[in-house]
């Protein structure tokens, strides 16, 4: 078990999600799809809905009673099937992938409006170096978080300033809730901001002493993802497009701002993504020279022995590196929205029966159940479905399909038990 924290000992990687860049994107990608301000029902729903995935998988990490104390993988481990812990480890490991393309796009598009070059040098320019510190193997990432916070935060105050004063007036936030359709879409992209860190929240509370930890958490995520939105929304209201380092090139600052901002966001997908990959390839057969017997002849017999070692760290990162990287020369930073909604139908369905089984075991005190693929695989499945449908607000629709087969599971498991 995890040993015990406070809030505090982990604010850092929450509130790096919260301020970061890709919530700027989000807001302006919001205010251009609505062609001007958000509604202020949609930003506050989204909140809700980030808060209660964050709260449900994030308890899992809580120190008993209130949780189980342990990170993610012994989690998983002690509820998923291997062959289910596979198919979640490749799912991670492509989410990674497209984190880190976006945010080395974002970067990477920003550096090369400061040289004058093409994106791709942009891209090479930053993301190499980076990849470099993460297959090394990296892990004092404080300074760096600190950073990059503090970056991301002076890019908000550029971005509530800059502008030519022509719309400084425009409120970038407008009442009520929007068409429902628009409505649902909204929330749906905000599931899918927080679809991967929420999924990976029992990292981040493992050994956290109780829920008001937990909710300390999630607000200083929450909070300023709400603030870094709305004021996102500005980018669209005053250059009506949703393209931070076109809005920023005016101002040098701004888009230096930007670079930096990105760094943490990309060490962090290095990083997780090496470690989800890890977890999928098959481990490779190591022969390592044992000593033996001296021989009667002089000298000693040695044998081999044959033991499975998994994936270096630093080829996982590679691998992950390379396959972000690339995506990034393909400006994927214009694509926010639609990549935010395809994860917000496929990981969040997998929260809810996690978050059912581990308070079913602790109300009944009884060792974890195995969480079935038919509790959340085709709720994930129909999410995606109807999300190349084009229908509105799809990954909700998978969330709720997720609680009626899992409920469904549950009510066949305690009809079956009084037999």
């Amino acid at each position: 078990m995890t040993s015990e924290r406070r809030w505090w000992n982990t604010a850092g990687a929450w509130l790096a999600i919260g301020t970061g860049p890709a919530a700027l994107v989000l807001g302006a990608g919001l205010a251009d799809r609505h062609d001007g301000p958000v509604p202020v029902g949609a930003l506050l729903a989204g909140g809700v809905a980030m808060t209660v995935l964050l709260l449900v998988q994030g308890r899992l990490g809580l120190r008993p009673p209130d949780g189980e104390g342990r990170p993610l993988a012994a989690v998983l481990e002690a509820y998923l099937p291997r062959g289910d812990r596979l198919l979640v480890g490749t799912l991670m490991a492509l989410a990674m992938a497209g984190w880190l393309g976006f945010n080395a796009a974002l970067g990477g598009s920003a550096l090369a409006s400061l040289l004058g070059a093409p994106t791709w040098v942009g891209v090479a320019a930053l993301g190499l170096p980076l990849l470099a510190l993460a297959a090394g193997g990296l892990h004092r990432w404080n300074a760096i978080a600190l950073v990059t916070t503090a970056a991301a935060l002076a890019l908000i105050v550029v971005i509530a300033t800059h502008g030519d004063g022509s719309t400084a007036g425009a409120p970038p936030l407008a009442a009520g809730a929007g068409a429902p359709s628009a409505f649902l879409t909204d929330v749906a992209v905000f599931v899918g901001y927080v679809a991967v860190f929420a999924l990976r929240a029992p990292d981040f509370t493992a050994g956290l002493r109780g829920r008001g930890d937990l909710w300390a958490c999630a607000a200083i995520l929450v909070l300023p993802t709400l603030v870094a939105a709305a004021a996102g929304t500005t980018i669209a209201l005053r250059s009506d497009s949703a393209d931070l380092v076109g809005h920023l090139r005016t101002s040098d600052l701004g888009t230096a701002l930007v670079v930096v901002a990105v760094a943490a966001p990309c060490l962090t997908a290095f990083h997780s993504g090496g470690l989800a990959l890890r977890s999928v390839v098959p481990a490779r057969r190591d022969s390592a020279r044992l000593g033996g017997a001296a021989h009667p002849t002089g000298g000693h017999r040695h044998r081999l022995s044959h033991r499975l070692a998994p994936l270096p760290h630093w080829a996982a990162t590679a691998v992950i590196g390379v396959a972000g990287l690339a995506l990034a020369t393909t400006g994927f930073e214009n694509a926010l929205l639609p990549w935010l909604t395809m994860l917000a139908a496929v990981l969040p369905p997998l929260v809810v029966p996690l978050g059912w089984e581990a308070r079913a075991r602790r109300r009944q005190r009884r060792p974890p159940r195995a969480v079935h693929a038919l509790m959340w695989l085709p709720a994930a499945a129909l999410g995606v479905a109807l999300t190349i449908a084009g229908v509105p607000g799809a990954p909700l629709a998978g969330l709720a399909a997720a609680v009626i087969g899992t409920a469904g599971m549950h009510g066949f498991h305690r009809i079956r038990s009084r037999r």
